[in-house]
């Protein structure tokens, strides 16, 4: 069961949007993502399943990017994320949002095999699949509106029967079954996937394989179906379509990326970090280096450095880090990171930490785009009470990503460090905007007009931005009169 589903329904619903009047025609753009978003903010983000682990973010964003760039859907504004599930799944939210589970990547065989996951998703989403469905829902006045985004969500997520005790609204589990995308839009994802597959480079071949052993594990044990399947029902006639179009394509294999085999590894260390878990996980990379029977010795040298760093012990985890910084000549953020915290772990003294901070330093200028590193720098240079330098480099970082939550609470956390109440507050109320609550933002930005303990034009920017998420709050909070004027 993917335990998404577990909030109060009473308090969902009344967390949801309302989809709108009825109109006959698909949602607009603007309005899909506006009910993603709000999935995200009010139930996704919050889950304990989400994983907010900024190497994983980075890596299924970047592999997606990879996708979405290939295909006539670049005008959105996607965001694929991960959850921790121990099912087969993978899935899309309205407004461009695609959710995998940690054991779908742990089951794909290469990188095509995941790619042709996430160009069926993006499929989904370029044709507006999800737009249609909510819209036909939205035009049926005997249906409550909140009820169509939790049985969306339940659709798209493959809840069991606890995810159907959370959506008892309404006529909730009806409206999931009616959610589920038509055979026609399966193939039409199944095409479009192809070509976004092929041009993007990757080896089409692993779309097949994927769906075919999948497939092969639903007829060995029929009542265990991956929610995958029970999401995305597969046909004799599809696979055989995707071999034939294979077939007429001009493919050509795909290499797997030194990052695939290195999130792989970072999966299996994650998937359950329990002490017992992590040991495991330790025994087994451990095992697969001493037989040489991984796929990569490069991830098997990084899961025991996780791993050790997992359980405490820097020692080891710095030799199998630089172990696997020297089995390849690959660039590589996540080597470098790994290298650099097992260092900054295992430091006795300092001097090894600030010389350590050097080497984070020359990390950070060398993957300047990589969100990753830029947090794992950030954390070190708060640890060693550097806040002055955090905060330069954040504002750097501020530059170039602007929307970051994460980048506005290290600004928040250093500001506070060093009693810098104005901007500490101006700093939170960034982040509580973000994350979705004007009113939150509001009350930090009185709170910093109140405090004045900044010059002349930063109080300036603080009675500007209170002037301007005042009037958001308000219209957020006549928005949501009208719509509960509406009722179901």
């Amino acid at each position: 069961m993917c335990a998404l589903l577990a909030l109060e329904p009473a308090l969902m619903a009344q967390e949801l949007p309302t989809l709108g009047e009825a109109g006959g025609e698909d949602l607009s753009p603007l309005e899909e993502r506006r009910y993603g978003e709000e999935i995200m903010q009010q139930y996704i983000r919050r889950s304990p399943e989400y994983l907010d682990d900024p190497e994983t973010i980075e890596y299924i964003n970047q592999l997606g990017y990879q996708l979405v760039a290939a295909s006539a859907a670049r005008n959105i504004d996607f965001e694929f994320f991960v959850l921790r599930d121990p099912t087969i799944n993978a899935f899309a939210l309205p407004g461009g949002f695609i959710g995998v589970h940690t054991t779908l990547i742990l089951m794909a065989q290469n990188e095509s095999e995941l790619a042709s996951v996430l160009g069926h998703e993006i499929g989904h989403i370029q044709q507006r699949h999800l737009a249609r469905s909510l819209a036909r829902q939205r035009d049926s006045a005997m249906i409550a509106m909140g009820s169509v985004l939790l049985a969306l969500l339940a659709a798209r997520s493959g809840g069991g029967q606890g995810s159907q005790a959370a959506l008892a609204l309404g006529q909730a589990a009806a409206i999931s079954r009616q959610l589920s995308f038509s055979r026609d839009n399966e193939r039409e994802a199944d095409r479009v996937g192809f070509q976004i597959l092929v041009d993007a480079g990757f080896d089409p071949q692993g779309m097949a394989d994927f769906f075919t052993r999948m497939q092969q594990g639903t007829r060995a044990y029929a009542s265990m179906a991956p929610a995958y399947l029970q999401n995305h029902p597969l046909t004799e006639e599809r696979i055989a379509d995707m071999q034939a179009r294979i077939r007429s394509a001009h493919t050509h294999q795909h290499a797997d990326s030194l990052d695939f085999q290195l999130i792989r590894a970072r999966l299996h260390v994650l998937q359950d970090e329990s002490t017992q878990g992590v040991r495991d996980q330790l025994t087994n990379f451990t095992d697969q280096v001493v037989h040489h029977s991984a796929v990569s010795d490069t991830a098997a040298y990084y899961g025991i450095a996780l791993s050790n760093l997992k359980l405490k012990q820097p020692g080891p985890a710095l030799e199998a880090a630089q172990a696997a910084r020297r089995s390849t000549s690959v660039p590589s953020a996540m080597l470098d990171d790994i290298v650099s915290l097992a260092s900054y772990e295992a430091a006795r003294n300092d001097a090894e930490r600030e010389a350590v901070l050097k080497l984070a330093r020359e990390t950070a200028t060398h993957f300047p785009l990589s969100r990753s590193v830029a947090m794992q720098y950030t954390d070190m240079l708060q640890r060693a009470h550097h806040h002055a330098q955090a905060i330069a480099y954040l504002r750097e970082q501020l530059a170039l990503s602007h929307n970051d939550p994460d980048y506005y609470n290290f600004l928040a956390i250093s500001y506070a460090a060093l009693d810098q109440k104005t901007l500490q507050h101006q700093a939170t109320a960034e982040l509580y905007l973000l994350l979705g609550s004007t009113p939150a933002a509001v009350e930090q930005l009185q709170l910093a007009r109140k405090v004045a303990d900044a010059d002349f034009y930063t109080m300036t920017e603080v009675d500007a931005r209170l002037r301007q998420l005042t009037a958001l709050a308000r219209e957020e909070r006549e928005e949501a009169k009208n719509n509960a004027g509406r009722g179901p």
